[in-house]
């Protein structure tokens, strides 16, 4: 593989220029992007789409772990964690056979962590399972997101997950609808689904997730369907085969 891409993120300007540096020797780099924090980093790998990246773990504001996330660990290129970490995360990353860079690093020790994410690149190996296993590893206390990366106008911006309203199905899309409006994302109802907290949103239809904090009341309706009312105004058909969710499993036994 020839012309690479690759994506320096550290909140830290000298650990760039030092990756960079470093990367200048390696044969295979045809274009470095950098970021200097984890907002600026999800935004450039959904844009530009880099081969690898160097992940900086612990940074001001988002974390590495937190860009994961935001991302979507399906949807990461290859990753080198670039961390000062302690030894049960690089027990971890060592166990799952992640790479990482210890800091302080030397320009050898670079080069052996750099060669061998090229080997996983070559090989088309896209270590899905093994960052999600460590997010879980990691970062137990938060199994579900926090945040939504939502694009707007051409740039990706976050959207705390308790201020969305409800999501609905949007052919291939779900649009997530906040106080300040509208935003598509290509996911689908059942990874959404997944990926929230489930004690906070509820799966009332096919096409509609609600988060019930918004939710004023619940309005019965024919065929033993219902109509939840939000605090906005807003009616959300209840289908009959999903209001046990809402509505707790106690509600059901009366079928």
């Amino acid at each position: 593989m020839s012309g690479m891409a690759i994506l320096i993120v550290d909140d830290e300007q000298p650990a760039r220029k030092k990756i960079r540096t470093f990367l200048k020797d390696e044969g295979e780099v045809a274009v470095i992007f950098e970021a200097g924090n984890g907002v600026e980093a999800a935004r450039l790998i959904q844009e530009k789409n880099p081969d690898l990246v160097l992940l900086d773990i612990q940074m001001p504001g988002m974390t590495g772990f937190e860009v994961m996330e935001a991302v979507g660990v399906e949807k990461m290129p290859a990753v080198i964690f670039v961390t000062a970490y302690d030894q049960y995360a690089l027990a971890a990353f060592e166990v799952h056979a992640l790479d990482y860079l210890l800091k302080p690093f030397d320009q050898e020790r670079f080069r052996k962590s750099f060669r061998r994410a090229i080997a996983q690149i070559h090989l088309q190996k896209q270590p899905t399972g093994v960052l999600q296993r460590l997010l879980a590893e990691i970062k137990p206390e938060q199994k579900y997101l926090q945040r939504l990366m939502v694009p707007a106008g051409g740039r990706y911006f976050f959207v705390k997950t308790g201020e969305v309203q409800f999501i609905s199905a949007e052919e291939k899309y779900v649009e997530i609808h906040t106080h300040k409006g509208g935003y598509l994302l290509r996911e689908t109802m059942n990874e959404m689904e997944q990926r929230l907290d489930p004690a906070k949103f509820a799966r009332i239809h096919r096409s509609y997730l609600v988060n019930i904090d918004f939710i004023a009341e619940v309005q019965p309706a024919s065929h033993g369907d219902c109509i939840a009312v939000l605090k906005n105004g807003v009616k959300l058909a209840v289908s009959r085969r999903y209001r046990g969710r809402l509505l707790g499993r106690d509600e059901m036994r009366g079928e």
